[in-house]
C-alpha cells in the first residue's frame, strides 16, 4: 500500500512543479511585454494638434488633414523634424499612386468616347499626369539631398503637378469633363497637401529671399556661369551641336528632327542652331528632352509657325507652336519668332 502511495503522490508533485513553473514563465512574459510597450513607446505621436500645425498652410485645412490621416493611420510618426520629412514622403509615394490609378481610368474612358476632341482633351491629360507622376518622384529624390537647391525644385515640380491637374480639368468638356471632375478636383486637393507639408516641413526660412532676390538685370543666382556666358553669346559665338537649314546646309532641315537627335535625360546643352527662314512645324519638346537651347538668327529672321488652334480641331494644350514637357529651370530658347 505504501509502494502504492508513493507513485500516486509522484505525479503530484510534478504537476505541481509543471504548474509552478508555467506560472513564473506567464509573469516574466508579461513583465517584458510591459516594459517593451513603455519603452519603444513613440513619446511624441503625431495627435490633432500637431497634424493642424502641418495643416498650418494649407489652403483647405480640412482636406489637408483628411489626407494626412490616410498615412498616419498605417505608419506611426513623431512630431519631429525629421518625422515630418518621412510623413512627407511617406506622403508623396501615396499622392504618386492616386496619379497612377487616375491615369489608367483616364485611358479606359478615352477609349469609349466617340467624341474626337474629348477624346484627344483625354490624351492630354494622360500625358500630364504621366509628367506629374514623374515629378513627384523626382520631388522625392530632390529632398533626400538636404539642400536649398533640392528644395526649391521640389517645390516647383509639386506645383507643376498641381497645374497639370488644373491644365487636365481646364481641356475637358461634355462628358468626359462630367467623367473625370470629381477625380482631377481629389488631385488637386490632394496636390496642394504635399505643397502644405512640403512648406511646413523642409523648406528654409530663407526661401522667400531667394525666390524674390532682387535680379537688377542680372541672371538668377541658380543660373550657373557656364550658362550665362552662353545665354550673353551673340549667334557667332555659339557652338552648336546641329545645325537646321532650309536649303540643305546644315544637319537637319527642319527643327523636329534636330530636337529628335538630342540625347534623352542629357546632362549638358544640347545647342540647337535654327538659320534663317521660316518653318512651319509644330515642334515638341519632350520630357526626356533635357538641356535642349534653341538658338535662331534673330526674331524677323528664325521663325517657327505652327499655325495650330482651338478653332481647327487642336485642344488648347497642344496649340503652342514649341511644347516643352520637360521642366527645367531655365527655357532658353532664344533669337527665334514663335508665331
Amino acid at each position: 500500500m505504501a509502494t502504492q502511495q508513493s507513485l500516486l503522490e509522484k505525479p503530484k508533485k510534478s504537476v505541481s512543479k509543471t504548474i509552478c513553473l508555467l506560472l513564473s514563465v506567464i509573469a516574466v512574459l508579461s513583465s517584458s511585454a510591459f516594459l517593451a510597450s513603455y519603452i519603444f513607446k513613440p513619446s511624441s505621436v503625431f495627435n490633432d494638434s500637431s497634424l493642424n500645425h502641418v495643416c498650418h498652410h494649407a489652403l483647405d485645412t480640412t482636406s489637408c488633414l483628411a489626407h494626412i490621416s490616410e498615412v498616419t493611420q498605417t505608419h506611426t510618426f513623431t512630431a519631429t523634424k525629421r518625422h515630418k520629412f518621412d510623413l512627407l514622403k511617406s506622403f508623396l509615394k501615396k499622392h504618386a499612386s492616386h496619379i497612377e490609378k487616375a491615369m489608367g481610368e483616364t485611358n479606359a474612358i478615352r477609349f469609349r468616347v466617340n467624341n474626337p476632341r474629348e477624346e484627344a482633351a483625354l490624351k492630354d491629360c494622360v500625358d500630364l499626369m504621366e509628367l506629374s507622376f514623374d515629378r513627384v518622384w523626382n520631388s522625392m529624390l530632390a529632398l533626400t539631398k538636404q539642400t536649398t537647391e533640392s528644395h526649391q525644385d521640389a517645390h516647383t515640380w509639386l506645383s507643376s503637378v498641381l497645374t497639370n491637374h488644373a491644365t487636365c480639368l481646364d481641356g475637358l468638356e461634355g462628358a468626359a469633363r462630367s467623367v473625370m471632375e470629381d477625380e482631377l478636383e481629389d488631385l488637386k486637393s490632394r496636390s496642394r497637401t504635399a505643397l502644405a507639408i512640403l512648406v511646413e516641413t523642409v523648406l528654409p526660412p530663407k526661401v522667400e529671399q531667394i525666390i524674390d532676390e532682387p535680379l537688377n538685370g542680372d541672371f538668377p543666382s541658380w543660373v550657373s556661369i557656364r550658362d550665362r556666358r552662353l545665354l550673353e553669346s551673340g549667334v557667332g559665338d555659339v557652338k552648336a551641336n546641329v545645325v537646321v537649314a532650309q536649303d540643305g546646309s546644315g544637319k537637319f532641315k527642319t527643327v523636329t528632327e534636330a530636337v529628335a537627335s538630342a540625347p534623352d535625360n542629357g546632362n549638358t546643352r544640347y545647342v540647337i542652331y535654327v538659320k534663317k527662314g521660316t518653318y512651319k512645324e509644330h515642334v515638341e519638346i519632350g520630357k526626356k528632352k533635357k538641356n535642349v537651347m534653341l538658338v535662331g538668327d534673330g526674331m524677323d529672321a528664325t521663325i517657327i509657325t505652327g499655325s495650330l488652334n482651338f478653332i481647327d480641331g487642336t485642344t488648347t494644350f497642344n496649340s503652342a507652336t514649341v511644347g516643352m514637357y520637360c521642366l527645367p529651370r531655365i527655357f532658353p530658347v532664344s533669337l527665334l519668332c514663335l508665331t
